[in-house]
């Protein structure tokens, strides 16, 4: 990776970051109140009709944005084709939805989901005339300005639209009118951001070479959404709003905080990846790297998340929520591993190796779809726990074309792993200890998050810092090198990148 290639990443990482972060605690407040001022079938209707609109999403864009991101050469014509494409598949694709939307009834039966779907799927126009120019900006990694956009977005339509409406009792469309200002002021941001001629083009040879890559993109994302909300499908048509409202709100509460942090990620690596699509050998000890960073943070995390599950409910979202706390545990232990295999997807990406993707997707779509059936009676658990047994063979079928496409061993693969399970772990531990003596004082729920939270970050970092795994060191030295952090025997951080390089010697003189 060249060295201007590495600082617009790291750059990025850094303003994606910000901004994850900001957008991550906003949400925390915006997921609160709004779980106050409405019921938990809101929720369902909304996540109900969301499931029914991605149906069409995936083909509305047809992979366009990823093939402007993946592309090596992009001229002015291949800008403007994608432009003209979204667009007018936008608009053709609301006019779909708004037709065929009386149809969901016979799916769900539900009809209050029907004008629901009709206002929503303005989202795909607004979508249609935005996705160039989010893409264009993500490609140049122009993620300070994406960043700012997504930020203030969000504040003006979530914490201002949002919790308004509903303190106004709105109801469910309080949900459904933050959704689409939120959408609406990110496309006008980014084409603020990224202004690109919208003149419409009509020669073939400007879309041939976007749609052979972004057809098979648009076909694997749809696969993929299936998988992914299969769970929410049959939810909704075997239990009801209800019981979908308390499964997406404890879905929500770990994926949320998984989903921001790994698309921060994901944005910054896979136009990076992108560039050394040809340079296979590099490319394999980026995707170690990052695969061992991504899960060194979010297994103890999520890890954190399931100990502490009876207080986050108590606390985010109210005592009549207390039904997603057994849901909330089982699905810390399955989403961690879903965005841990993000990297090896987005190698496929990056190396257009798209039809072994597509074979994985709908190989789990069987799997997920069996172990549903056999876990039914089981309830919103036996639906975690079928989503956790999915994902483990996720990351069996990815290591096996791993070691296929950049020749790396399962002993490589498995060991990037390590560093996270073994953190997560004591972190568990620690916390749990600490959780039992204080619900054992009887506390208040505030008080016992506050103490998990500090004593979780406490222990995470002492792992990370003091003790880090062997596995671990190398990334470590990375990120202090490239955040300008030197051999300083006067300063903290120069004293411990100086032990770090030592025992890395010492580990390499033992080999």
């Amino acid at each position: 990776m060249s060295k201007n290639l590495a600082s617009k990443a790291v750059s990025g990482l850094k303003w994606s970051s910000a901004g994850t972060i900001a957008n991550a605690v906003m949400q925390i407040g915006y997921t609160s109140a709004m779980a106050r001022l409405l019921a938990p079938e809101a929720f369902g209707l909304v996540a109900l009709s969301a499931v029914i609109l991605r149906f069409g999403y995936y083909f509305a864009n047809l992979g366009l944005n990823q093939a402007i991101i993946q592309k090596e050469e992009l001229t002015s014509e291949n800008i403007r084709a994608a432009f003209t494409s979204s667009a007018l598949l936008g608009a053709v694709f609301t006019v779909l939805a708004w037709v065929l939307a009386p149809y969901a009834t016979l799916i769900f039966d539900m009809p209050e989901v029907v004008p629901i779907v009709r206002v929503m799927s303005l989202a795909f126009v607004v979508g249609g005339v935005s996705a160039t120019a989010t893409s264009l900006l993500q490609r140049n990694m122009r993620f300070k300005e994406l960043s700012i956009v997504e930020t203030a977005s969000y504040v003006i339509s979530y914490l201002g639209v949002g919790i308004l409406l509903a303190w106004l009792d709105f109801g469910v469309w309080s949900l459904v009118y933050a959704s689409l200002v939120q959408q609406a002021l990110v496309a006008i941001g980014a084409h603020a951001m990224a202004r690109h001629n919208v003149l419409p083009v009509v020669r073939w040879e400007a879309y041939r070479a976007l749609l052979a890559y972004g057809s098979k993109m648009s076909v694997i994302s749809f696969f993929e959404f299936i998988y992914t909300e299969l769970a929410t499908l049959l939810i909704g048509r075997v239990f009801g709003a209800y019981k979908l409202g308390i499964y997406n709100r404890a879905f929500m509460l770990v994926n949320l905080p998984m989903y921001n942090l790994t698309r921060t990620v994901s944005r910054v690596v896979f136009p990076s990846f992108s560039k050394l699509q040809t340079e296979t050998e590099k490319l394999a000890r980026v995707y170690l790297s990052s695969t061992t960073l991504l899960a060194t943070l979010i297994i103890p995390v999520c890890l954190g998340i399931m100990v502490a599950a009876p207080e986050i409910v108590h606390v985010v979202l109210g005592d009549q929520w207390l039904e997603a706390i057994p849901v909330l545990q089982v699905l810390s232990l399955a989403i961690p591993l879903s965005f841990v295999t993000m990297f090896a997807g987005i190698v496929c990406d990056a190396k257009a190796v798209l039809n072994w993707k597509i074979v994985i997707t709908i190989t789990l779509i069987v799997v997920i779809s069996g172990l549903f059936f056999l876990l039914r009676d089981y309830g919103l658990v036996g639906f975690g726990f079928a989503l956790l047994i999915s994902e483990l063979v996720r990351i069996g079928m990815y290591q096996t074309l791993m070691k296929k496409i950049l020749f790396l061993s399962y002993l490589k693969q498995i060991r990037v792993y390590l560093p996270g399970i073994l953190n997560g772990a004591v972190v568990a531990m620690v916390v749990y200890l600490v959780s039992t003596l204080l619900r054992n004082m009887e506390l208040p729920h505030l008080v016992i998050l506050i103490s998990q939270m500090i004593v979780g970050g406490f222990v995470f970092l002492a792992m990370i810092l003091l003790f880090p795994h062997s596995a671990l060191k190398e990334q470590l030295h990375m990120i202090f090198s490239k955040l300008g952090v030197q051999d300083n025997p006067s300063s903290y951080s120069g004293r411990m990148l100086m032990r770090y390089r030592k025992s890395l010697i010492k580990e390499t003189e033992q080999v």
